[in-house]
C-alpha cells in the first residue's frame, strides 16, 4: 500500500531576532549560498536589523535587495551607504 501526502500544513512563528542573532543569520545564509568571506560590514548589519526589527522574510528581502546594489556598484563588501540608498529607493516607490 502506498501513502500519499499531498500537502502538510503546519503554521510556524519565529519571534523576530536579536542584533547578534541577525548577523549570524546572514551570515549562515551566505554560507549555505556558498560565500565563504563577509559581505556586510557591522554597521550595515545593524542597520539591516533595525530596519527589519529582525523579522527573517525581511532581512533575507532587504539583504537581498542590498546585495545586488552592491554588485551594481562592483562593491565588494555592502556598506551602510549602500543600504540607506537601498530603503531611500524602496520609501520613494512606496509613496
Amino acid at each position: 500500500m502506498t501513502c500519499r501526502y499531498s500537502r502538510l500544513h503546519c503554521r510556524l512563528h519565529l519571534s523576530p531576532l536579536g542584533p547578534d542573532d541577525t548577523a549570524a543569520y546572514v551570515q549562515t545564509r551566505l554560507t549555505q549560498a556558498g560565500c565563504d568571506r563577509d559581505l556586510f560590514t557591522h554597521d550595515a548589519l545593524a542597520m539591516l536589523h533595525e530596519a527589519t526589527a529582525g523579522a527573517h522574510r525581511e532581512i533575507d528581502r532587504l539583504a537581498t535587495a542590498t546585495l545586488r546594489a552592491a554588485a551594481r556598484a562592483k562593491r565588494k563588501l555592502v556598506e551602510r551607504d549602500t543600504l540607506t540608498r537601498v530603503l531611500d529607493a524602496e520609501a520613494t516607490d512606496a509613496a
